[in-house]
């Protein structure tokens, strides 16, 4: 477990990705994007030969292009339309997010895919190996750059938080589906109600908004009209852990009839004192 600092010097715990499990998503990854380059330069050497008939030199300048646009561009839109995520991260449960904890934004997972060519590609993974074995946090030189770290989320359960739900938001958490908010993302919504007392005002606001469209999706149907983010957040989170008490109350119930049975007589037979 570390802590990173958010820009209101509040300590936020996280686990940070172990360097294993960095190189595993990298692995991923790569297989992943050279099966993708290999499929559109097939397309491309066959739409650019056989029917456009262009000369060599061209075709080679389109491979090339062809090449970064899947090397380069295509880490660049996963990380940016999944928050931080990519095909190895998303099955190994792993998350790119800003030094402060936050979302990374464009400017961010540009800088990382910018480098990963290089530091993955040209020298077969060992520049980001060696900056990982030389950093606390697993980072890799894009991550220096950018100013992001990789983090796990599948890790312990996050604490508990206070939590209140507003008037008009009763009736709507009685129908509302939360089923498939991710771990990862309720951990981090736990984690910033946790802080969010230490907050500055705008950057308290700037935060939920983040999270509060990242939680819209999993969420059906959606809250109520004039809700502020925050209202959404605490409430969402109020009712999972509702859920989580119903279930493990549930649980606790069928285990204790479980001993019962088990530990009476068949047949409704009963043990006769002896005089």
């Amino acid at each position: 477990m570390s802590t990173v600092v958010t820009g209101e010097a509040v300590e936020l715990s996280v686990q940070p990705a172990a360097l294993a499990a960095r190189a595993l998503s990298c692995l991923i990854d790569y297989v992943v994007y050279s099966i993708v380059n290999i499929g559109l330069l097939i397309a491309a050497f066959w739409l650019l030969v056989e029917i456009l008939m262009l000369n060599a030199l061209l075709l080679t300048s389109v491979m090339l292009v062809l090449g970064l646009a899947v090397f380069v561009g295509l880490p660049l839109v996963l990380e940016v339309l999944t928050h931080g995520r990519s095909p190895g991260k998303l099955i190994l449960g792993l998350r790119v997010v800003r030094d402060d904890g936050g979302a990374v934004r464009l400017r961010h997972s540009f800088i990382r895919a910018l480098l990963w060519p290089f530091e993955i590609l040209s020298t077969g993974g060992g520049v980001a190996a060696l900056s990982g074995l030389l950093s606390s946090q697993s980072k890799r030189l894009g991550d220096y750059m950018a100013g992001t770290l990789a983090v796990s989320e599948r890790s312990a359960a996050p604490p508990l938080v206070g939590t209140h739900v507003a008037e008009h938001l009763h009736e709507w958490l009685g129908v509302a589906d939360i089923t498939a908010m991710p771990p990862g993302l309720h951990r981090r919504i736990v984690a910033f109600l946790g802080m969010a007392e230490g907050m500055t005002r705008e950057s308290r606001w700037q935060r939920s908004i983040e999270l509060a469209t990242e939680l819209n999706p999993y969420v059906a149907p959606a809250p109520p009209e004039g809700t502020l983010p925050e209202q959404f957040l605490s409430a969402v989170v109020h009712q999972r852990r509702a859920a989580e008490q119903a279930k493990e109350t549930r649980r606790n119930r069928a285990a204790e009839d479980f001993r019962t049975g088990v530990d009476a007589l068949p047949h409704g037979l009963r043990l006769r004192r002896r005089r």
